[in-house]
């Protein structure tokens, strides 16, 4: 696969050859009711949109999300967005030694071990004993690799290997910058629940050969996810969440991240959604 040409460097005019994974596909007419098929493909630099508009039918039927295929094209533009002409598309078959999870998915481009320990000096600076403990249990617990490994979304913000350490970073620091610039807001708390706020998307997540949503994932959610990993890391810290004035708090503001703000109850919750909702647009926009 190395001689493959990586998504990330297809240009318009080019000539394309190499195995990527399908993302999503669409059957679509266009305006003479001709069908087309809509591809997506993917592999560790990023996605690109194919076209196929000859044998479309075929193709929707022979070739499905999920499989690892070879794609022979010519780079287009269309919309200021570079495309894929697809000519050919063969579906192969790779084991998992020719085909590892890293072979198709886009990754961080940040060095794991830095993102870690960027994130374990984040935790090392709360100064709260059972805030810091409670954080400890889950990025630094049986659940580590997981979490470090984990996109933080399927198709929006860092839908990538390593995404969900980056954009949890991101937001305790952006946490971190309005409670120094706000001394009311309680900066302890707000940055556990800035670490804390999306660690179910390892579980709610997938990655295989494209990153989705798991099935019972879907059914649950982040959100509930998100809150059975609280209580099990809290046992794991012997925090008695009954008996602990600030959980109640903590929850509130980690299961009220996605907003409104009108519905958060404490400043530090709505901290936590607008810093949560910046850091999700401008990762949107660097795609």
């Amino acid at each position: 696969m190395s001689g493959d040409t990586r998504i990330a460097d297809v240009a318009p005019g080019q000539t394309v050859e190499g195995i990527y994974a399908v993302v999503r596909k669409q059957r679509r007419l266009d305006k003479n009711g001709d069908a087309y098929l809509v591809v997506e493909l993917s592999d560790p630099t990023g996605r690109i949109e194919g076209r196929i508009w000859k044998n479309a039918d075929w193709f929707d039927r022979n070739i499905r999300e999920g499989d690892r295929v070879r794609a022979v094209g010519r780079g287009s533009k269309f919309r200021d967005q570079v495309q894929l002409e697809i000519r050919r598309l063969d579906k192969i078959e790779l084991d998992g030694s020719d085909a590892p999870t890293e072979a198709f998915i886009p990754a961080t481009s940040r060095d794991a071990d830095d993102l870690a320990g960027e994130l374990d000096f984040l935790i090392s600076e709360i100064t709260h004993p059972e805030q810091r403990a409670l954080c400890e249990a889950v990025w630094q617990g049986a659940l580590r690799d997981d979490l470090l490994h984990s996109p933080a979304t399927a198709l929006d913000h860092h839908a990538h290997l390593g995404g969900l350490v980056e954009h949890t970073i991101a937001v305790t620091t952006i946490c971190q910058a309005a409670a120094d610039r706000h001394p009311n807001l309680d900066r302890d708390l707000l940055t556990a629940a800035a670490l804390l706020h999306d660690i179910g998307r390892a579980k709610e997540l997938r990655a295989e050969l494209v990153i989705e949503v798991d099935r019972a994932g879907g059914l649950v959610g982040h959100v509930l996810l998100t809150h059975e990993l609280l209580l099990a890391a809290a046992l794991d810290a012997r925090l008695d969440v009954n008996a602990t004035p600030w959980w109640p708090q903590l929850v509130h503001a980690v299961s009220s991240h996605h907003g409104p703000t009108e519905r958060c109850r404490t400043r530090e919750a709505v901290v936590l959604v607008s810093a949560n909702a910046l850091d999700a647009r401008l990762a949107q926009r660097d795609r």
